[in-house]
């Protein structure tokens, strides 16, 4: 079993070809940054990209669900920010496409 700052750092490895990305804890989860933008997560073993209205539809079409946890004992959702797909995972260059719409989509949030 892998600790979520190893994990973190070995997405932080595989995104070096496409950006210099950072890493800061955020409530729990590690917080991806390329600059000051946060466009992923890493949360309970899973790693959650920033959407907006236009990326959402491909994490759903592949079956992502959003950030989720527990508040005050109450189930919560943070549905800017969808599960990365298995298959995004494994490939180099298809996690760098997405990791790019996911900070294209936390640019244009922060507007």
């Amino acid at each position: 079993m892998t600790s979520k700052n190893e994990q973190a750092k070995e997405i932080v490895e595989r995104l070096s070809p496409w950006a210099n990305v950072t890493t800061k804890p955020l409530f729990g989860a590690v917080a991806f940054y390329r600059g000051e933008h946060v466009f992923a997560m890493l949360w309970q073993g899973a790693v959650y990209f920033k959407v907006d209205e236009t990326t959402r539809t491909d994490f759903d079409a592949a079956g992502s669900h959003a950030l989720e946890y527990q508040s005050r004992g109450k189930p919560q959702a943070l549905k800017s920010y969808m599960e990365a797909p298995a298959d995004v995972l494994e490939d180099d260059e298809t996690l760098s496409q997405w990791a790019e719409k996911a900070y294209r989509a936390a640019i244009k949030s922060r507007r």
